[in-house]
């Protein structure tokens, strides 16, 4: 069975979400799977994975997988290539820049699949790809906002809350944030600008809630001034399964506190998996990364 390493020459560059695509790809195929990670040298299953990973999906056991999917985190260089030689495995490394790809690819020699770059600017992105055939660049994936984002819990929880409407409806995902009332325009026009937004407003306006809610954008309302939106309001807001978290604070304490979550994000959602593995559709050709998967390394 092939293993497959993901690594990278630094940390916090997206090992964990260039795995999780890669693996929900190798388990839509088809393929028995085993997503993993290493602990005293051996292969156990990377749980963070499996816990927000399809709760259906049954995990396997190594030794009754197909293919094999390990994150590697602070490992050296001679650690890793000994790892790989130990359980015959290739590797793909996850960097930032091209500067981290013009080390020579024969330290990993045969077994290097080749680069994912991640995190890459817009403008960037046309000077990479002229380098990439040369440098075995597999994909360029630009930033994205998707992979910042939080659950509707996650930032409920970080809040002063008094109240919660519709609490069951709080695994939803909040990309963006907007405040409600502090500008001119603020119809629907206004909130459908993003998509998957929080609104922050006062709990007494209604106005500014209804167009919040007819844009079609927004996952979660922030009520503030511990004030309950009207009934009307609550009533539209369980219609489109839309939370609404009334808090303690007023709207400007209440943005203070959430500069803090915006500034941090992890890879904790489905959602993202699936983002993960749609940017690496977008980005790679992954019938040739299986067929590579499948052949045998040559030394």
């Amino acid at each position: 069975m092939p293993v497959i390493c993901i690594s990278s020459s630094k940390n916090k560059l997206g090992k964990t979400t260039i795995v999780s695509g890669i693996a929900h790809e190798s388990i839509i195929r088809g393929n028995k799977t085993f997503v993993g990670k290493i602990s005293d040298g051996k292969i156990i299953h990377h749980e963070d994975f499996y816990k927000i990973y399809n709760q259906n999906y049954k995990k396997l056991d190594l030794d009754k997988s197909e293919i094999i999917l390990v994150e590697i985190n602070d490992l050296s260089t001679d650690q890793t290539n000994k790892f790989l030689e130990k359980n015959d495995a290739r590797i793909i490394l996850v960097e930032n820049t091209l500067e981290d790809i013009k080390t020579p690819s024969n330290i990993f020699g045969e077994r290097l699949i080749g680069y994912i770059l991640n995190g890459i600017w817009k403008y960037h992105k046309n000077t990479i790809i002229q380098d990439s055939s040369e440098n075995k660049i597999l994909a360029i994936i630009e930033q994205s906002r998707a992979f910042m984002g939080h659950s509707a819990r996650e930032i409920t929880e970080s809040l002063d809350t008094e109240n919660i409407i519709g609490d069951k409806y709080l695994d939803k995902s909040v990309e963006n944030f907007l405040i409600g009332g502090f500008v001119l325009d603020w119809g629907p026009e206004y909130f459908s600008t993003l998509n998957d937004v929080a609104l922050i407003v006062r709990g007494d306006r209604p106005d500014v809630q209804l167009s919040a809610i007819q844009s079609g954008t927004v996952n979660l309302i922030i009520a503030t001034g511990s004030k309950t939106p009207v009934e009307y309001v609550r009533n539209e807001a369980k219609k489109f399964d839309i939370p609404i978290v009334i808090v303690n604070d007023d709207t400007m304490t209440t943005i203070e506190k959430l500069s803090g979550i915006v500034k941090s994000f992890n890879f904790d959602t489905m959602k993202k998996i699936e983002f993960s593995n749609q940017v690496l559709t977008e980005s790679l050709n992954f019938d040739s990364l299986f067929e590579i998967f499948s052949m045998p390394i040559t030394k």
